[in-house]
């Protein structure tokens, strides 16, 4: 069905770095993310077959660079992704055809012991690239990340029958997607006693698409109606779209993270929608 993304502000990159296969770029997204793209005036110009990514990462709280934070965006079949240097700085080199028609693509940043963050780009062609500053927000003891929740993921059937689309990042991965909560016995032995799943999202349409959003332990299964993106294509969710779920309900031993693609609109169509940075926040 549509595909939808977020509203983010951008700015016009004048950086162009030169080539590392090995590096890669990044950036925040908390409330707003600052992203940025285009040409510039550099010495070394992006050549016209690729499209170039460029990051600086930091620590959220102590301002300091994070080094060896891995960079990882997907593309079609294929991963592209590298480490920060001990500056904190990456670049990553793609294929442009890799990005051509994708609305704003996305990667992840990711860290042990931080909350995963999203590098959002303007929609790329062949020559330009795209610069960021990302702020990693170290993980509290109340976060737990679910396991391969924070890369971008691609649910539906990739039949895209309803209005004209835009293009996705990469093929989908399947209809439904599971992601095990490894702490969470850990969190229910520390008290908590509510489970609250926050995610980024492009193209969720669940106002129009039987999608689904759940946790499922060893006391059952509990499902939410899944969430809608902003209607303009932008990425959407973060904090400002919470599921929240009763710990009881679930389990005490386990816990998986669940989402479903659904039908849309009395067709057979599965809605085809990305996700990005699963977070679950107990409390």
């Amino acid at each position: 069905m549509d595909r939808t993304t977020s509203l983010f502000s951008f700015r016009t990159a004048s950086r162009q770095v030169m080539p590392e296969p090995g590096r890669c770029a990044a950036a925040l997204l908390a409330a707003l993310l600052a992203a940025c793209g285009g040409g510039g005036d550099d010495p070394v110009a992006v050549p016209r077959d690729t499209v170039r990514l460029a990051c600086d990462v930091t620590d959220a709280s102590s301002g300091n660079a994070v080094a060896n934070a891995t960079v990882n965006y997907q593309a079609g079949v294929l991963e592209y992704k590298t480490q920060t240097g001990s500056d904190g700085s990456c670049t990553l080199t793609l294929p442009a055809a890799e990005v051509a028609g994708v609305t704003f693509p996305a990667a992840s940043v990711i860290k042990d012991g931080y909350e995963p963050q999203t590098l959002l780009c303007p929609t790329l062609q062949g020559g330009q690239s795209c610069t960021q500053d990302v702020l990693l927000v170290p993980l509290a003891a109340n976060v737990s990340i679910p396991v391969g929740g924070e890369i971008v993921m691609h649910l539906g059937d990739d039949l895209f029958e309803g209005a004209a689309n835009s293009q996705f990042q990469k093929k989908t991965d399947g209809a439904q997607l599971s992601f095990v909560v490894a702490d969470w016995a850990a969190k229910v032995r520390a008290g908590y006693t509510k489970a609250t799943v926050y995610l980024d999202a492009k193209g969720w349409q669940s106002d129009r698409c039987q999608n689904l959003i759940g946790l499922a332990g060893d006391a059952g299964e509990v499902n939410l109606a899944g969430g809608n993106s902003p209607a303009d294509g932008y990425w959407g969710g973060g904090k400002q779209v919470p599921f929240v779920f009763t710990v009881a309900k679930v389990g005490t031993q386990r816990a998986e993270l669940r989402i479903t693609s659904g039908t849309c609109a009395g067709t057979t169509d599965l809605d085809d929608f990305e996700i990005n940075r699963l977070r679950v926040y107990f409390s």
